[in-house]
């Protein structure tokens, strides 16, 4: 199979979703059906453009503790509770 055409399940993988998930977006017309066969197949520049995957990613793991660990620490020294879903709502922000 050429590189620039994927089948369902490889496109699920990369793109961390449920296989079906891309069945879906192939029948709602996101995405262009391709046949091998009885295989559906579909092109991978319009899944990666599709999902955002040519976007820059996020911080690495080891980034993401390191700013969860500095937001703890200025939680506890400012006397302000702060919780785990304060995190991600500025990570979010900070993603815009």
């Amino acid at each position: 199979m050429s590189d620039d055409l994927l089948d369902i399940h490889d496109a699920a993988v990369l793109t961390g979703r449920h296989p079906e998930t891309v069945r879906r977006w192939v029948w709602s017309g996101k995405l262009r059906r391709h046949s091998r066969g009885r295989r559906m197949l579909v092109e991978r520049a319009e899944l990666v453009a599709l999902c955002g995957l040519d976007r820059a990613s996020g911080p690495t793991l080891a980034q993401w503790r390191d700013r969860a660990r500095a937001f703890r620490a200025e939680s506890i020294d400012g006397h302000v509770p702060r919780s785990a879903a304060d995190l991600v709502i500025a990570d979010r922000s900070e993603r815009r």
